[in-house]
């Protein structure tokens, strides 16, 4: 007699978690490899394109898909790359600043500092180019703004030299030991705060002209400025709780551009010339100070300016091609360090059938495997809980589970105890699987873009074959048997699967666990015509009453049962017959045989507007009383109106409310009421004049 079929599942993250993962993620999905954002290509705007604007030399983020551009004539373009619309914010020849200025701009604050011109920072607006704010000097010097940056609350940061002195020819210069450092001014100009570091000084004496294009500035999501001297190669952040020194940079490259991602991540630019180095040049990223940078591979061009918006895409001008290349964050497969491969590694914990010497049968996994992606499962089995890895005796358990050693070294002590890998499984015999402890292996494999994800895996046990239902001259070949069973476990999967959906058809013909058109095809067996118009949820309250409303059909409860079931609301139904004694005088008679009619078999159903607002609910709703009245019987639907009029369909306490009328008091807390009613006041008490007792009237 064959024995129960057993198996293990794993399909919860509390399934997956005891065992030991490299890579990879868990999840109610299931698994799969480790996810990470990396800087793409998305579009290059190129200076040309900008009709009418000179060589590129400077720009600055505006709101949505705009930029500001100054080209080499110093005239200001705003330019929305998005509908490619140009507006000339400043033309060429305005005076105002050179082309050596420097933008910086958050919203609607646009800021030009240009050490250059009489007014050595600006505030414009970006709307029409008027001047809002100008400054021309700080704590009475003359005022020399090196770079630029704004942070998030459109404040102003400035690297400026606080020590300088004027040579013969009358030029600034910095001293040797000059210190330089860091302004902040708010929206309205004035002056917040000083950014100082004793370690931020000169090592030489330079021209202040000299220092143009070798500081760079930028401004984490902390508010903290961060300054570059691509000279010295140091990045120097201002932050109160933070090192002097943020980063190291790479020794190779010309650094140039500096910019801050929404995570605190910094963006180091190349700015080294010439088509040798094209494929040398990399924008560098520092998470920290002690961690190396990373490469991003998504651009590999002359970087001279780098800015991160608020959705964290960064853009990198090239100012010797006239290009702006907008690089986009791509969700992408993380490669395993081990390996330098989009892959991830399992290995599960053992899986204890409580007896020796089980046979165990085949897995079943349910996966989604991409195109170019793949899934490899190995496994072993055995009685012992102990064995030989690494030249001594360990306990499998706490090998596979130790966290000092990798988990590639664990594959390649243990990969003699290993089966060969199954690839791509749906489902799979486990040949020579025999042991109580069965343990197996998932390797996935992904591409750049995609990765496998496991839904659920399961381990069947002891071995049931098709083969114990042939004679016993198919089990006496070795050889011969093994082939066979492996070409019966064919059918032995339909069978199983078959099984699986008979024993869970109950559920296919429970209303609440079916939905879409199933549904509607269930509702078809109990002869119920459900159209388009039937939300789901009154589907299955219909399909819970049918036998109910089979019995009250052609009643008029049961008309009623049904309309309230489709609409949520009870209706109103006027019979002919009730209206009978109403109908004596000839008057009455004509007003009730318009507004009901005069068939003596006829009834009418009242509605609210909110039960029939489209045409296709109103058809459903006569469809309704076409099917459930009786066959001799006329029906017809009547929407009520939210509103009184005489003559038409007027029901107290239904669509019309009747109040007391009130005086109008008008001052600067009152409104009219709708039942206000307008008087003469002065004219009240009199006889045929605004006579209402208990109102304004009284009787003594």
């Amino acid at each position: 007699m064959s024995r129960a079929v057993k198996f293990f599942s794993f399909n919860k993250p509390s399934d997956w978690e005891s065992g030991t993962t490299a890579n990879m993620s868990i999840g109610g999905d299931g698994l799969s490899v480790e996810r990470t954002e990396k800087y793409s290509f998305y579009r290059t705007i190129n200076a040309g394109g900008i009709d009418g604007a000179d060589a590129m030399a400077d720009f600055a983020l505006g709101p949505g898909c705009r930029l500001y551009v100054l080209d080499a004539k110093a005239a200001l373009w705003v330019y929305d790359y998005e509908s490619r619309h140009t507006e000339l914010l400043y033309p060429a020849g305005h005076q105002v600043f050179s082309r050596k200025a420097m933008l910086a701009a958050e919203g609607d604050a646009l800021y030009i500092a240009d050490p250059g011109s009489d007014k050595r920072v600006l505030s414009v607006s970006p709307s029409n180019g008027q001047l809002v704010w100008a400054l021309d000097d700080w704590r009475g010097q003359e005022l020399f703004p090196l770079c630029v940056a704004v942070d998030a609350g459109k404040r102003l940061y400035a690297a400026i030299p606080l020590d300088y002195a004027y040579d013969a020819d009358g030029c600034a210069e910095v001293p040797s030991g000059g210190r330089i450092a860091v302004v902040r001014w708010n929206v309205s100009g004035g002056a917040e705060r000083l950014f100082e570091q004793e370690a931020l000084r000169l090592e030489e004496a330079a021209p202040v002209a000299a220092l143009h294009n070798r500081f760079f500035l930028t401004v984490t999501a902390g508010d903290m400025p961060v300054l570059l001297d691509a000279h010295t190669r140091r990045v120097m952040a201002f932050g109160a709780d933070e090192t002097p020194e943020a980063c190291r940079p790479d020794p190779n490259g010309t650094l140039a551009g500096l910019a801050a991602d929404s995570r605190g991540a910094l963006y180091i630019g190349d700015a080294r010339k010439g088509a040798s180095v094209e494929d040398e040049r990399f924008i560098l990223k520092y998470k920290g100070r002690d961690e190396p940078p990373v490469k991003v591979a998504g651009y590999r061009s002359r970087a001279d300016k780098l800015l991160c918006d608020e959705a964290d895409r960064m853009y990198a001008a090239d100012l010797e091609k006239g290009t702006i290349t907008i690089l986009e964050l791509q969700s992408r497969t993380r490669t395993m360090p081990e390996t330098s491969l989009p892959e991830a590694w399992y290995v599960s914990g053992e899986v204890d059938s409580a007896e020796d010497e089980t046979v165990w049968h085949k897995l079943e996994l349910l996966a989604e495997i991409p195109e170019e992606t793949q899934i490899r499962i190995s496994y072993f089995a055995t009685d012992e809980t102990m064995g030989v890895l690494d030249g001594k005796v360990v306990d499998y358990t706490d090998y596979f589970a130790d966290p000092t050693l990798s988990l590639k070294h664990k594959w390649t002590a243990s990969r003699h105890l290993w089966s060969e890998p199954i690839v791509n499984p749906r489902d799979a015999l486990l040949m020579n699987a025999k042991g109580r402890y069965l343990r197996f292996r998932l390797e996935l494999a992904g591409s750049d873009r995609s990765a496998p994800v496991v839904h659920r895996l399961r381990l069947f046990f002891p071995r049931q074959s098709p083969i114990v239902h042939l004679p016993p001259i198919y089990r006496e070949d070795p050889d011969g048997s093994g082939f066979l069973e492996r070409f019966l476990a064919i059918f032995g999967t339909f069978f199983d699967e078959m099984e699986e959906k008979i024993d869970k058809i109950s559920s296919s013909l429970d209303p609440d666990s079916v939905s879409g058109s199933y549904l509607k095809w269930l509702s078809g067996w109990l002869a119920l015509d459900v159209a388009d118009g039937w939300e789901e949820e009154r589907v299955r309250a219909l399909m819970t009453q049918a036998p109910e409303l089979y019995k009250l059909r052609g009643t008029r409860q049961g008309l009623a049962r049904m309309l309230h079931i489709y609409t949520g609301v009870e209706p109103y139904i006027v019979e002919h017959h009730q209206l009978k004694h109403m109908q004596e005088t000839s008057e009455l008679k004509s007003m009730f045989s318009r507004l009901y009619g005069d068939n003596p078999y006829g009834f009418c159903v009242m509605m609210p507007p909110e039960c029939v607002r489209t045409d296709k609910q109103r058809l459903m709703v006569e469809r309704i009383i076409a099917d459930q009245k009786p066959a001799y019987t006329d029906g017809r639907l009547i929407v009520l109106q939210p509103w009184m009029h005489a003559d038409m369909h007027t029901y107290l306490g239904i669509n019309t409310v009747l109040s007391e009328p009130t005086l109008l008091t008008l001052d600067q807390r009152s409104s009219m009421p709708h039942h206000t009613v307008l008087i003469d006041k002065d004219r009240d008490k009199r006889m045929d004049l605004h006579t209402r007792l208990e109102l304004d009237s009284e009787l003594d």
